[in-house]
């Protein structure tokens, strides 16, 4: 399961993401960013992500070169999204 929680303030919208993302989530997500402000700053909250499979770690390595901030995710998350940028 993922839990998406949108917090937002003057300049930035935070997505922040706990559970697992998996490739049955990932529309859910991209809806959620999509619908972000286009004139504010996108970031990814991921302390309390604990798992992402290959769809997932891919869609947060796309993310990420196309200007989205990824914020303090674990080693486990760095890891597989390195691999997924590859």
């Amino acid at each position: 399961m993922l839990r998406i929680t949108v917090s937002e303030s003057k300049d930035a919208v935070t997505f922040i993401l706990e559970g697992k993302l998996r490739l049955a989530w990932l529309s859910e997500l991209r809806k959620a960013i999509e619908s972000a402000t286009e004139s504010k700053r996108v970031i990814l909250d991921l302390a309390a992500l604990s798992f992402a499979d290959s769809a997932g770690a891919h869609l947060l390595a796309t993310l990420e070169r196309n200007g989205v901030a990824l914020r303090a995710p674990s080693a486990l998350i760095t890891a597989l999204i390195a691999a997924a940028a590859v």
